[in-house]
């Protein structure tokens, strides 16, 4: 459980977005934050079972290339899981450019993984290199 209300402990811990690159919060549920600049948006995730996700992609075009930040809750907590998420976006300065072409990468690299592993569990294709989907 996140120390005080999800939003409360994203604004704290993610607080760079909004104040360095000007991002406001949008939509709020319990367990759902979303934060929108004029090109991206930021989604933080906590699923109560003990995973902490934040995902970064171009504003309304959330299937075609994501950069994520995935961790679980055991040794960090959800805030820490988030001040690494980030460091993480921090750390990879086209993330937070909106760079075109980054995106662009990213989404051929996910398809192409995505059809690698379904030609596996179809028992069509051989073990993708890499931990599972």
């Amino acid at each position: 459980m996140p120390d005080g209300p999800f939003l409360d402990v994203v604004a704290d811990k993610l607080a760079f977005l909004m104040s360095e690159h000007g991002f406001q919060v949008t939509e709020v549920s319990d367990h759902v934050i979303l934060l929108d600049s004029s090109a991206l948006s930021v989604q933080a995730v906590w699923d109560p079972r003990g995973e902490v996700a934040v995902n970064v992609f171009r504003r309304g075009q959330r299937d075609t290339g994501m950069w994520s930040y995935n961790g679980m809750v055991g040794k960090a907590s959800v805030g820490r899981l988030l001040e690494l998420a980030g460091e993480a976006i921090r750390a990879e300065p086209s993330v937070l450019q909106a760079d075109t072409r980054f995106y662009d990468n990213l989404a051929v690299e996910q398809k192409k993984r995505s059809m690698e592993w379904t030609a596996y569990y179809s028992g069509k294709g051989p073990r993708p290199p890499g931990k599972l989907p």
